[in-house]
């Protein structure tokens, strides 16, 4: 594994159907046990927020806390038709050297509310997925979204 660090040691019981995969697994790929359990942790773990914006952290820890019906609406969840309509407005100006403040200002307001609705979707999907929550089809996020943020 690349990205040694200081290791702690911990005691953990495993029930033997458990550990027999485990070590088939470890078997298989011809890795020490420990390896093997150390890449089921991390591919386990929800995402890790360290390369999510400082800005937008405090929301999405806010996500672990609620449930599955919650997270679902969060990952269907869209930008309203208006914002959406006048954020693509003000990207298309913008690329034009056309804005002035009041409009540049209203643009990073709904980009900065576009990005928080990305993070928020993305995190939430990454909960549902680690708790085991099958995951409709992106189509159907999309055809069931009547959500606004």
């Amino acid at each position: 594994m690349g990205d040694r660090m200081t290791l702690q040691t911990i005691r953990l019981n495993l029930p033997d159907n458990l550990l027999r995969r485990l070590n088939d697994a470890a078997d298989a790929a011809q890795q020490p046990l420990d390896d093997v359990l150390l890449q089921t942790i991390r591919a386990g773990l929800p995402p890790d927020l360290a390369q999510v914006p400082e800005r937008f952290r405090t929301d999405l820890r806010l996500l672990n806390r609620m449930d599955n019906d919650v997270l679902l609406q969060i990952a269907r969840g869209e930008l309203e038709q208006a914002k959406s309509v006048e954020y693509a407005d003000l990207l298309a100006q913008n690329q034009n050297g056309v804005l002035n403040e009041a409009d540049r200002s209203r643009l990073s307001a709904l980009r900065e509310e576009a990005d928080l609705l990305m993070f928020r979707r993305a995190y939430a999907l990454a909960l549902l997925k680690w708790r085991g929550v099958p995951i409709p089809e992106s189509e159907s996020f999309n055809d069931q979204a009547n959500h606004s943020i």
